[in-house]
């Protein structure tokens, strides 16, 4: 498996880099911000069908679309208007902004970085700013946490392997930093931090970095080998540093039995929500690359603790069967939307293009006051991606991308209001699978 792997990668990267030079990227032709935000500013990330690491964005009028039409995106360029400032579809925005954390092509696939998207005056995607992020011996993914208009937060390993940097996302400075390492070395005196070759082996805002009541909590990672981010099959626990927001400073570590990873190890997909209450949810694929994986689980930080609820857990397998996962989540309404897998899902096989062809993931409502109980939404099932949550909130609704890459399956997004109305309110071609929906405004 692991020489299939490489193979792959070896591949992808030559590909990449082959496409760099035949690709001219809409982004350099205009840097001219965009000004006037009431028409264009609805943003649709798809990938290619057959190959993930390829991101477009489209940007177009949400009025006006007829549902049940199937729209080709490149065909009707007088509806859709085509970029590709070579990044990943980031998770966060805000504004008329989208963060990515990683580059995609010109020869180097998940090149690290803060790079800020937005539009400019012919309505395409651009990189507008950018905050360089070293890149060592590998790439592990990074999250990203916004705050307010001028507090964001990542994980910045080029300062220190266990740096958490604070920046403005408004004015792209940097602020203050924390090196939590001294803290990491009290809480588990014989850490390796490192491996023989100098890879780090703990890794902190690499799963998860979010925020609530004045408090970040970020994930702390010990790796048993860090080139495949393996975790000891020992290991028996999900960490999380809590920072205080106001003082950037440490409080603790915590830490939830039962879990060893939440979400997945890419810096797009966002497994972390919060209601409108203000309780944290986490989203445990069970993933562990080529170790044992565990349960996928659904677990809380209540509004105004900061420690795990030991009472509350969705537990996905023994509501849907062994081996079910949960892949994205995001809060709304206060309700909790998970999107399982039908069948088991293949961890060993997951990149492969049968896998994510083949597998199916439907779109649940939960109740979180009572979470054993759940209705299953008529939205088409999706293939799975690693690298998506397809949850966004946009105009006071909640959206859903719908990714299917082999036709006649729906491709395309749904909605869901708050009186509990769902529309399909987009449909296209099979070639590019969506990934997020934005909007952006001034």
């Amino acid at each position: 498996m692991k020489s299939s792997i490489i193979y792959h990668f070896c591949v992808g990267a030559l590909l990449f880099g082959l496409m760099s030079c035949e690709v001219k990227n809409l982004d350099d032709e205009n840097k001219n911000p965009k000004l006037d935000y009431t028409s264009n500013n609805y943003v649709l990330a798809t990938e290619d069908a057959s190959t993930a690491d390829i991101t477009r964005f489209f940007n177009f009028d949400l009025e006006g679309l007829e549902a049940d039409k199937e729209y080709d995106l490149i065909q009707d360029n007088q509806i859709f208007v085509n970029s590709d400032p070579s990044t990943s579809s980031g998770h966060q925005f805000f504004k008329n902004f989208i963060f990515s954390m990683a580059k995609d092509k010109r020869g180097y696939s998940s090149t690290p970085g803060l790079f800020r998207l937005s539009l400019n005056t012919s309505d395409q995607v651009f990189i507008d700013s950018e905050i360089y992020i070293g890149k060592g011996n590998l790439f592990p993914s990074r999250k990203l946490a916004l705050v307010n208009d001028s507090l964001g937060f990542y994980y910045n390993e080029d300062s220190g392997g266990q740096t958490i940097q604070s920046f403005n996302p408004l004015t792209m400075q940097l602020g203050d930093a924390l090196d939590l390492r001294p803290y990491i070395k009290a809480f588990r005196p014989d850490v390796s931090f490192e491996d023989d070759f100098g890879n780090n082996l703990v890794r902190t805002g690499s799963l998860v970095l979010d925020y609530k009541d004045d408090k970040l909590y970020v994930s702390v990672v010990f790796l048993e080998q860090a080139n495949f981010n393996l975790i000891s099959e020992d290991e028996e626990n999900f960490y999380l540093a809590v920072i205080d927001i106001p003082s950037v400073s440490f409080d603790k570590i915590i830490q939830y039995h039962g879990a060893k990873t939440v979400g997945f190890f890419v810096s797009e997909n966002n497994p972390t929500t919060k209601d409108e209450d203000g309780n944290l949810y986490f989203c445990s694929w069970g993933w562990n690359q080529f170790n044992e994986h565990t349960p996928s689980k659904i677990f809380r930080i209540k509004a105004g603790e900061t420690e795990f609820d030991e009472e509350w857990e969705i537990d996905i397998e023994s509501l849907f069967g062994e081996g079910r996962i949960a892949q994205s989540i995001m809060s709304y309404n206060n309700k909790l939307y998970l999107h399982i897998s039908e069948d088991p899902y293949l961890f060993e096989s997951s990149e492969e293009v049968e896998t994510r062809n083949g597998l199916k993931l439907s779109y649940y409502e939960f109740d979180t006051a009572s979470p054993e109980n759940y209705v299953k939404l008529e939205v088409p099932a999706s293939n799975p991606a690693s690298r998506m949550n397809v949850f966004n909130i946009v105009d006071d609704r909640l959206f859903m991308v719908v990714p299917n890459a082999i036709a006649p399956n729906f491709n395309g997004v749904y909605a869901l209001d708050r009186e509990g109305a769902l529309k399909k309110e987009l449909q296209i071609s099979n070639k590019y699978r969506p990934t997020r929906f934005y909007k952006l405004v001034k």
